[in-house]
C-alpha cells in the first residue's frame, strides 16, 4: 500500500475542508496572506466586543456569497471575462476563504457571552469529543470519496457533471451526509465555551447550508446527474 501517497491525499484533503487548497500552485502566495488576515480580523473583532457581528459577516459572506455565485450568472460572467481556467481559480480562492471564515465565525460566536450555560463535564467533553469523531469524521469520508473538487461546488460552477454519482461510503444511508451529520461538530466550540449565542450561531449555519442545497445544489444535482 501507498502510504505516504494516502498520507498526502489525508493532509490535501483536510487542508482543502478548511479553506486552503494545497494544489492551489503560485495562488498560494496570495491565498495564505489572506487567510491570516481573517484570523487578524477575528482576533480584533474578539478583543474589541465585536464577535458577534464578525460571526454574522462571516455567515453572510459564505451563504449569501456562495448561493449568490453558484446560484445565478456570476460564475458564467466570471468565466467569460476571464478564461474558464482562471475563472476556476479565482473562485476556488474565494470559496476557501468562504470555508476558513465560516469555520473562524463559528469559533468566534462561540465566545460571545461564553458562560452562558454549564453542562457536567462529563456530559460536555462527552458530547463534544463524540459530536467531533462523528461530524468531522462524516464529512471527510464524504469529502474523501467524492472529491475536493466536488468539495469546492466545481461542478455547480462550471455547470457541468464531474463523473457518475455513486451511492457509496455514507452516501449510502445518508442523502446529504455533508450538511446534516457532517456539520455536528460545528456545535463544539459553543458546547466548550457555554455559549448560547455559539449554539445558535452554529445552527443557523445548519439552517444555511440546508438552504443553499434545497434551493440550488439539489436541483442541479437531479437535472445534471439524474436526468441524462
Amino acid at each position: 500500500m501507498n502510504y505516504l501517497g494516502d498520507l498526502r491525499k489525508v493532509i490535501g484533503v483536510v487542508s482543502a475542508m478548511s479553506g486552503l487548497r494545497l494544489d492551489a500552485g503560485p495562488l498560494l502566495l496570495a491565498w495564505i496572506p489572506l487567510l491570516g488576515g481573517s484570523v487578524y480580523l477575528a482576533y480584533q473583532a474578539e478583543q474589541h466586543g465585536f464577535s458577534l457581528e464578525f460571526a454574522l459577516s462571516c455567515w453572510v459572506f459564505y451563504y449569501v456569497g456562495i448561493s449568490s455565485i453558484l446560484g445565478t450568472g456570476i460564475k458564467r460572467v466570471m468565466i467569460t471575462v476571464w478564461t474558464e481556467r482562471t475563472a476556476l481559480q479565482l473562485y476556488d480562492l474565494i470559496c476557501g476563504l468562504m470555508f476558513f471564515n465560516i469555520g473562524l465565525g463559528i469559533s468566534v460566536a462561540a465566545l460571545h457571552a461564553d458562560g452562558t450555560f454549564e453542562l457536567p463535564p462529563v456530559l460536555k467533553w462527552g458530547l463534544v469529543i463524540v459530536l467531533s469523531i462523528v461530524g468531522f469524521g462524516t464529512k471527510f469520508w464524504a469529502t474523501w470519496i467524492v472529491g475536493v473538487n466536488t468539495y469546492y461546488f466545481r461542478d455547480l460552477f462550471m455547470e457541468r457533471a464531474h463523473g457518475e454519482f455513486q451511492a457509496t461510503g455514507p452516501y449510502k444511508w445518508l442523502s446529504s451526509p455533508m450538511y446534516g451529520v457532517g456539520n455536528l461538530h460545528g456545535y463544539c466550540p459553543a458546547l466548550l465555551t457555554g455559549s448560547f449565542a455559539g449554539l445558535g450561531f452554529a445552527l443557523g449555519c445548519h439552517l444555511g447550508i440546508f438552504a443553499f442545497y434545497f434551493l440550488i445544489e439539489a436541483p442541479f444535482i437531479k437535472r445534471t446527474y439524474f436526468t441524462r
